[in-house]
């Protein structure tokens, strides 16, 4: 039908999976647009399937693209001027008029001038003459997006805008529980729910707020290895949550406890490290782990940190996504992990910290030459980076690295932030003034959504 290729092409960028494949696209993609220097919120849906459709999500879906029209204030009813007006076209165009919502029909695929002229059949649906485009040319895409910021109702002026929200990433492998967590920390069926491993092969974006934070969520299709990225939707769904790790501030990462900790896990915590994002381990499924005691949660701890002793200073919690367990202090350590990825340490604090640090234990000689660390002042918020002084940074042993690592981790308890050392010649010191300029940015939230639709064919949570 073509609804995620003019997603993509009115935000100018590929941000919806496109395939020629129907039904790839099941979950209410949300993602921020401007034209004309007028911001909207633009909604990718799921295609409407029939009710006596095969596909086992189709209650779900179709569940998905009402609650979108729901909330819409303009809604973009696609349809195929080359198929022309199909049964599931009028079924799904009686669901839209009993909303009663403003609507502009969009005749896509009309790359040709023959095919332009053959578009009166649709006035059968009851919208009026459709506007012929094409989304994957770009033909009349521009008109469009005209005629939908007229229809589209002002956003807040600038005093009235809202604070930058915190944005954070769902993140592990398929069928970990990543929609079934995200449904619960918004308290409605906002994704599509399935055994099925792979069922969210798009990255969402959900916005919500909590006690006056506002938040923006992202429920990323699960990682694969790349040996098992069999297809296009496959590779395109990896290349979308390794953009959504890029455009968070704090990464979650579900492990499934009943099948435990893989090596596909670490190459996640790889990314997210790679991005310098803040990091929250969460044990999912903990309420049906098998054999389960006092001590399994100890245990679990102790193997993650045998393999990845970095991990110490990231929160872990064991958590129950489908029976809502400990789910309040997810929220509350993504604001927590959120602010020490944006804390200032202080210039002077730092100084004498990593003081201490040297003194109490030095760097060891390095062919028989002593390796002098002089001084050590943060240079970076998000994420947080401290240089280091010194003529030889290319001889700093890694194990004296994660020794200095450790002790800014446990004086300035920076659980979960992704904190940096850089080892540099000369040391270019920054004033804390400087930093904090940096931690203050703003972005406003669009009030109102604007819906694409069609049809189509260091603190540990024990147990």
């Amino acid at each position: 039908m073509g609804k995620s290729s003019l997603f993509n092409r009115i935000l100018g960028r590929r941000a919806a999976v496109v395939s020629d494949r129907d039904g790839v696209t099941r979950d209410r993609h949300y993602q921020t647009a401007v034209y004309k220097q007028r911001e909207f919120t633009l909604v990718d849906t799921g295609g409407f399937l029939p009710d006596d459709s095969v596909d086992v999500l189709a209650d779900s879906v179709r569940a998905q693209i009402f609650a979108a029209m729901s909330e819409a204030d303009l809604i973009l009813f696609m349809v195929d001027i080359r198929v022309g007006v199909s049964a599931l076209d009028l079924q799904f165009a009686r669901m839209v008029q009993r909303l009663d919502k403003q609507v502009i029909l969009v005749a896509n695929k009309s790359e040709k001038e023959t095919d332009r002229q053959e578009n009166w059949s649709f006035l059968t649906l009851g919208f009026g003459q459709p506007r012929t485009i094409s989304a994957l040319t770009g033909y009349a895409c521009l008109s469009l997006l005209d005629e939908v910021i007229e229809l589209l109702p002002h956003t807040k002026s600038g005093k009235d805008r809202e604070t930058r929200p915190i944005r954070f990433a769902i993140l592990g492998r398929p069928n970990a529980g990543k929609s079934t967590l995200l449904n619960r920390i918004l308290g409605e069926e906002r994704a599509v729910v399935s055994d099925i491993p792979g069922t969210t092969r798009d990255s969402i974006d959900c916005r919500f707020v909590i006690d006056g934070t506002p938040f923006v969520v992202t429920d990323t299709a699960g990682l694969r290895k790349k040996a098992r990225v069999s297809d296009e939707v496959e590779t395109f769904s990896n290349m979308r949550t390794l953009e959504s790790i890029r455009r968070s501030d704090v990464c979650l990462l579900m492990l499934d406890v009943t099948r435990g900790f893989d090596i596909q896990d670490f190459r996640i915590i790889a990314e997210i490290r790679k991005a310098g994002k803040g990091l929250i381990l969460l044990l999912n499924k903990w309420d049906i782990l098998p054999g389960k005691t006092e001590k399994s949660f100890d245990r679990f701890v102790k193997d993650i940190l045998e393999r990845d002793p970095m991990l110490e200073w990231v929160p872990i919690l064991s958590i129950s996504a489908k029976e809502g367990l400990r789910i309040h202090r997810v929220i509350q350590e993504i604001k927590t992990v959120y602010h020490n990825t944006r804390r200032v340490l202080g210039r002077d604090r730092v100084a004498e910290v990593f003081a201490a640090a040297v003194e109490k234990n030095p760097h060891p000689t390095r062919h028989s030459r002593p390796i002098r660390l002089n001084r050590a002042c943060q240079i970076m918020v998000e994420p947080p980076v401290i240089s280091i002084e010194t003529k030889t940074p290319e001889f700093i042993d890694e194990s004296y690295k994660r020794y200095l690592l450790k002790h800014f981790f446990e004086e300035f308890q920076l659980r979960g932030a992704p904190l940096r050392l850089n080892f540099d010649q000369r040391l270019t010191l920054r004033k804390d003034e400087e930093l904090e300029q940096f931690t203050e940015s703003s972005n406003s939230l669009p009030p109102r959504i604007h819906s694409v639709g069609g049809v189509d064919r260091k603190t540990r949570q024990r147990h």
